[in-house]
C-alpha cells in the first residue's frame, strides 16, 4: 500500500501530485508567516499597531489552518483524478475538504479588509470625506460578501451533513454555477480593492519615478487576481472533467498566501532601511580604517576633496596633488556617484593638517 496516500497502491500513489501540493503549501506558508509576523513586530516596535494589523494576524492564522488541511487532504486522495482516489478514503476526504472551505473563503476576504483599513488610516485627518466613504463602502461590501459566500459553502447541502456524506439522501447546490459565482465576486473585489488607492497615489507630490514605484508596489496585489482567474479555469475540470482538484487547490493556496504577503510588504520598509544602513556603515568603517597611513616620522591623514583630489599632510604645509585619484571613499561614492562632479554638485572640501611634536 502507498506510503503517503492511504489505501493506495504504489502505482496509484505514483500518479498523485501530492509532492507539488505539499511543497507549495509549506514554502508559501512559511514565507507568509515570516512576512506577516515581521510586519506586526515592526508596527509593535513603533507603537503603531492598528486594526489592519490584527486583521492580518487573523488572516495569517486562517491561511495556516487552510494549508495544513490541504496537506492532510493529499493523504486521502487530493492530487489524484476522482476515479483513482481510494474508495475507503472518501468520507474522511470530504470531511477535511469541508472543514477547509470556510477558512479559505473568509480568509481571502480578510486581507482585502486589511488593505481597506490601511487606506482609511492614510486618509485620516484629510478633507477627502467622499473618498473615505467610498473605501468604507468597498470594505463593507467585500467583507459581507465573502462572509455570505462562506455561509453558502457551509450550508451548501440539505441536509448539511450531505457535504461530507455524499451517499446520504438530499440535495446540494450545483458545483459549477456556485463556484463560478463565488470566484467572480472574489475577482471583482480583488480588482476594486487593489485599484482603489491609485487616484489618490497619482496626487502625491513626489518625483515621477517615486510615484511610479509606489503605484507599482500597491499594484502587486493584482497578482492575486491572476491567481483567482487561473483558479476559476479549474472549476470546469472538477464540475465537467475528471474531478482532479489539484490545480484548483494550488492556485487557491498561492492566492491566499501571496495576498497576505503583498498586503504586508509595504510595512517592511524600516527593516530594509536598517539593513542597508548597517551594511553601508560597515563598508564605510572598514574603508576609513585604511585611510590612516603611518609614516616613519609623522602621521599623514588623507582626505578626499572636490573632484576626487587627494589631499596629503607633510610637515607644516598641506600639499595638494594635481592628479585626480580615480578611487573614492565609500561615503563619497554614495554622495557623488560614479560620474565626475560638475558645477551643479554641492561638495564639501575638507583639508587636514596634523603636526606631531617630538
Amino acid at each position: 500500500m502507498g506510503a503517503w496516500v492511504y489505501n493506495a497502491s504504489p502505482e496509484v500513489e505514483a500518479m498523485s501530485k501530492f509532492p507539488s501540493i505539499v511543497a507549495v503549501c509549506i514554502i508559501l506558508t512559511l514565507l507568509m508567516t515570516l512576512t506577516v509576523t515581521s510586519r506586526v513586530s515592526i508596527r509593535a516596535a513603533q507603537r503603531r499597531l492598528g486594526a489592519d494589523d490584527y486583521v492580518m494576524l487573523v488572516a495569517m492564522l486562517f491561511s495556516i489552518v487552510y494549508n495544513i488541511l490541504c496537506i492532510v487532504q493529499t493523504r486521502y486522495g487530493l492530487g489524484l483524478p476522482l476515479k483513482d482516489r481510494p474508495k475507503p478514503n472518501l468520507i474522511t476526504y470530504t470531511k477535511v475538504n469541508f472543514a477547509g472551505r470556510p477558512f479559505y473563503q473568509f480568509g481571502i476576504g480578510l486581507f482585502k479588509l486589511a488593505l481597506c483599513i490601511s487606506y482609511l488610516r492614510l486618509l485620516s485627518g484629510t478633507t477627502k470625506k467622499n473618498y473615505r466613504i467610498l473605501i468604507l463602502t468597498v470594505a463593507v461590501i467585500s467583507t459581507l460578501g465573502h462572509l455570505a459566500w462562506t455561509l453558502i459553502l457551509i450550508l451548501n447541502c440539505n441536509p448539511v451533513s450531505k457535504s461530507w456524506l455524499p451517499m446520504e439522501e438530499g440535495t446540494c447546490l450545483p458545483f459549477g454555477p456556485t463556484n463560478y459565482g463565488m470566484a467572480g465576486f472574489s475577482i471583482a473585489c480583488d480588482m476594486t480593492t487593489i485599484l482603489l488607492p491609485i487616484p489618490l497615489l497619482l496626487q502625491l507630490k513626489v518625483r515621477p519615478v517615486q510615484k511610479v514605484g509606489i503605484i507599482c508596489l500597491f499594484s502587486l496585489g493584482l497578482f492575486t487576481t491572476i491567481c483567482s482567474i487561473l483558479r476559476l479555469t479549474q472549476i470546469k475540470v472538477i464540475a465537467y472533467g475528471n474531478g482532479d482538484s489539484t490545480m484548483l487547490v494550488l492556485w487557491g493556496t498561492i492566492e491566499f498566501n501571496i495576498g497576505n504577503i503583498i498586503t504586508s510588504v509595504p510595512y517592511l520598509a524600516p527593516m530594509f532601511k536598517r539593513w542597508v544602513s548597517d551594511f553601508g556603515y560597515q563598508v564605510g568603517y572598514r574603508s576609513r580604517t585604511r585611510t590612516v597611513v603611518p609614516t616613519t616620522d609623522r602621521y599623514a591623514l588623507h582626505a578626499y576633496g572636490k573632484d576626487g583630489i587627494k589631499l596629503s599632510a607633510h610637515k607644516d604645509t598641506v600639499a595638494v596633488t594635481s592628479k585626480k585619484v580615480v578611487s573614492r571613499t565609500p561615503s563619497e561614492e554614495l554622495i557623488l556617484g560614479t560620474y565626475q562632479p560638475t558645477g551643479n554638485n554641492i561638495i564639501r572640501t575638507t583639508e587636514y593638517r596634523v603636526t606631531v611634536d617630538d
